[in-house]
Parts: structure tokens; sequence; C-alpha cells
């Protein structure tokens, strides 16, 4: 795959939304509709198909927050994770905002590498925040998740 040839683009309201790769992100259609409420959605595409999506939503006049991010699962580990968030970095640069934010659960141990790695740091947890807002209990490498760990990268 040659990566350069990856097209991301914000999606038009009318047209329909890649909950089977967004659920990869999150467990529950009702959340991801929470995040595409005021929240923008785009998806990357390598040769006409859909190999990733994320959902961008301003949080403050200064801060923007990944809300939903997710690659394919056959092209996960293969560098796509990467350019979408140098897409975004320099998304939010041009908008002229000052963060990014983005939120992973307290199990997610690669995610946080992951994010870590594209210079972004941990700055606060949410406690509680799957148990509160969840209706069952989600796990991840076979543990309960029950807290969200807040990370941001300044512009």
């Amino acid at each position: 795959m040659d990566k350069t040839k990856i097209l991301i683009s914000l999606i038009n309201k009318s047209d329909e939304i890649p909950y089977d790769l967004l659920l990869l992100s999150d467990d529950t259609i009702k959340a991801i509709d929470k995040n595409l409420n005021n929240g923008e959605c785009y998806l990357a595409k390598y040769q006409e198909k859909t190999v990733a999506v994320f959902i961008l939503k301003v949080v403050q006049d200064d801060s923007i927050e990944i809300k939903n991010i997710a690659v394919t699962e056959e092209l996960q580990g293969k560098g796509i994770g990467t350019i979408l968030i140098d897409f975004i970095i320099e998304n939010a640069k041009k908008r002229g905002f000052e963060k990014v934010l983005v939120g992973t659960c307290d199990q997610c141990v690669k995610e946080i590498k992951f994010y870590e790695k594209s210079r972004f740091a941990i700055f606060d947890i949410r406690k509680n925040f799957f148990l509160d807002n969840y209706s069952k209990p989600i796990y991840e490498n076979g543990k309960q998740i029950i807290d969200m760990v807040l990370l941001k990268i300044d512009l």
C-alpha cells in the first residue's frame, strides 16, 4: 500500500455513517451518535476503499478532541493511524486550535503508547467514566475498563 495515496475528507451530513468501522473505537452506536452530534466525521480512503474513520469535535475555543478513531482491522499497525494523527494535527493548526485532545480507556495500553509516540501526553483521568456512561461493563485485554485516560498535544 502506498500510504501517500490515502485521501482524507470530511463526510457530508447526508453520507452514510460507517458505523461498522466506528464500532471498532466505541462499543455503542448511541455513544458514536453522541460524538457525531456537532462533530465532524472524516473518512480515509485508499483506492476508493474506506480504510479508516475519525470524529473530531470542538470542545473549547482553543481545543479540538478526537472522539473516535479507527483503522480497518487488517490494516492496523501499518502506519495509517500515524497518517491520521498527522492530518488531525495539521488540520487543527490551520484552524487556529492550540490543543488536540483524545481520551482512551485505562486498559488500552497499546493505544496510550501510540498516542505518546505521537507526542501526546497524559494530562488527566476521568474516574469511573465507563461505569457512568455505559450500561454494560466493557472489557479490554480481559480486564474491565473503568477510567478514561485523557491525553493532549499542544500545537
